[in-house]
C-alpha cells in the first residue's frame, strides 16, 4: 500500500502526528535554548601559584582583570564571569574556570584573597554566587536583593568588577547595600548574618562605600554620613553635617575596604581614617589627592603635576619623608598621583612613564616607560585604575569622549586595557 492510497483521513491523521511530533521537539529545542539555565565549568589544572611582575608593560587586554592574589585574573562579561592564568600574560589566556548563567545578566563582581578566596557575583535576578577561585566550583548561592536589572559593564567589564553597584567587601563579610536593605553575607558559606533597612531613603542615597569593618553611606537629603558596624549590624553615630561630598580613598577595588574617607562640608574638607569602628581624623588626608599607602598619608602639592612627594604619618601629620624626582630625571615631564597600595604610590608622566615610590621610606621603586612596543603612541585618558601588588590596570579612552559615546569611539583601541607591572 502507498501513500497514495491510503485513505484520506488516514493521510490526515498521519500528517497530524507528524506535526504535533515536530512541534514537540521544535519546542523542547527551545525551552533548551532558553530555559533558565546555570552552567559551571570547573578547574582542570591546580591553582596557580603567584607571579610578581617586573617593572614594565606587560600587554593589551580586551577585558579588563581583577585581580586576584597574583594567581589569577577575573574576568566579566554580560552572562559570564571567569578566570585565566598566569596574570602577567600579555593577551586573554585560556579559561581556567567559568560561571555562565541565562537569562540573568551579571551586575557586579567582589573578590577576596588570603586562605579561604572566594569571588562573589551580584546577577540581576537577585542570585548571589559565591565561587572557590581555586576550583572554579561554586561554594554557596543566595537569594538577595537584586542590584540591578542589566549589564553596565560595556565591552571590558571594568565597571562590573571596579565599580560594583551596591556589592562590598569588607574584613569579614560580603555586604550588599540594594535599595530596601543592606545585608550582610558570611564569605565562606553564604549564610546572611544580618539585615537592615537601608539608612538612607532611595532618593537620598549618595555616595557609599565599606571600609574593613564599617559600611558607609552618605545620606544628601540630611547631609550627613551613616554608618553601620558590618560585623554586628549595630548602627554606629553619624558623621557630620552639611555634608556635601563623600571621597573614599585608597580602596583596593570600588568603594570596598577603603582605608580612608574624605568629608565636605561648611567648614572645608576632613579626612578621616577608618580604623575597625572608628573614624579617626587625619589632618594631612585631607589634603586634595591624598593617598593612603602602607599606613602612610602621601602627599602633593599638585596631585596633577607632581614635582614633590611628603609622607606624612596619618595622625599627627609628622613629616616621615619626601621625594623628588633626581637630576638624572629632571627632564621628564611630571606625572600625576595615580594611586596608593599596599606597600607603594604610583605617578603616571605624560610621556607614559609609571614611577612607583616606597610608601615606607620615600624611595623609587622603579622608573619605566608603559608604552608596547607594538602600539602607536596615542594619548589617552584613564576611567578605571586597578592595582593589585606590583600589577597595574590601566583602562584607557579617548580623550574627550563623553561615557554615552559607543565603545567603538569611547575606548582609545580595541585593546583598550593596559596590564603593566610596578
Amino acid at each position: 500500500m502507498t501513500w497514495r492510497t491510503l485513505p484520506r483521513g488516514t493521510r490526515f491523521a498521519v500528517i497530524g502526528v507528524v506535526a504535533a511530533a515536530l512541534l514537540a521537539a521544535a519546542g523542547l529545542t527551545a525551552w533548551r535554548v532558553l530555559a533558565p539555565a546555570e552552567v559551571v565549568t570547573p578547574a582542570r589544572k591546580p591553582y596557580p601559584e603567584p607571579v610578581i611582575p617586573a617593572p614594565g608593560p606587560i600587554g593589551a587586554l580586551v577585558s579588563a582583570p581583577l585581580i586576584l592574589d597574583d594567581r589569577i585574573r577575573i574576568f566579566a562579561d554580560e552572562r559570564q564571569v571567569w578566570a585565566d592564568a598566569p596574570p602577567n600574560f600579555k593577551y586573554e589566556n585560556s579559561a581556567l574556570w567559568s560561571l555562565r548563567r541565562w537569562p540573568a545578566q551579571l551586575i557586579g563582581v567582589v573578590a577576596r584573597g588570603g586562605p579561604s578566596p572566594v569571588v562573589v557575583s551580584s546577577w540581576s535576578d537577585g542570585q548571589l554566587v559565591g565561587t572557590d577561585p581555586r576550583t572554579g566550583e561554586t561554594a554557596w548561592q543566595a537569594t538577595a536583593e537584586p542590584l540591578g536589572d542589566a549589564y553596565a559593564g560595556r565591552r571590558t567589564g571594568a565597571a562590573t568588577l571596579y565599580q560594583p553597584p551596591g556589592l562590598f567587601t569588607t574584613a569579614d563579610a560580603v555586604v550588599v547595600a540594594g535599595s530596601a536593605h543592606v545585608t550582610a553575607y558570611d564569605p565562606a558559606t553564604g549564610a546572611q548574618r544580618w539585615q537592615l533597612a537601608a539608612p538612607a531613603d532611595t532618593a537620598c542615597r549618595g555616595t557609599d562605600l565599606t571600609s574593613a569593618g564599617q559600611y558607609l553611606v552618605h545620606d544628601t537629603c540630611a547631609g550627613t554620613v551613616r554608618r553601620i558596624d558590618t560585623a554586628t549590624g549595630a548602627p554606629l553615630p553619624d558623621l557630620g553635617s552639611g555634608i556635601t561630598a563623600v571621597e573614599p580613598v585608597s580602596c583596593p577595588a570600588g568603594h570596598a575596604s577603603c582605608p580612608g574617607v574624605r568629608l565636605t562640608g561648611p567648614s572645608g574638607t576632613e579626612g578621616l581614617l577608618l580604623d575597625g569602628t572608628a573614624a579617626i581624623p587625619s589632618p594631612p588626608l585631607s589634603a586634595p589627592g591624598a593617598v593612603l599607602a602602607g599606613g602612610i598619608v602621601v602627599t602633593a602639592p599638585d596631585p596633577a603635576a607632581v614635582t614633590r612627594l611628603d609622607g606624612r604619618d596619618p595622625r599627627t601629620g609628622e613629616l616621615r619623608w619626601t621625594w623628588q624626582p633626581s637630576p638624572d630625571n629632571a627632564a621628564t615631564p611630571p606625572g600625576r598621583l595615580l594611586a596608593g597600595g599596599a606597600d607603594r604610590v604610583l605617578l603616571l608622566t605624560p610621556d607614559q612613564t609609571l614611577i612607583a615610590v616606597s610608601a615606607e621610606s620615600g624611595k623609587e621603586l622603579s622608573r619605566s616607560s608603559i608604552q608596547l612596543r607594538h602600539e602607536l603612541v596615542t594619548p589617552y585618558d584613564l576611567s578605571q585604575v586597578h592595582t593589585s601588588g606590583r600589577y597595574v590596570v590601566l583602562v584607557r579612552t579617548t580623550p574627550g569622549a563623553p561615557a554615552t559615546a559607543p565603545d567603538s569611539d569611547y575606548y582609545v583601541s580595541p585593546r583598550p586595557v593596559l596590564l603593566t607591572g610596578s
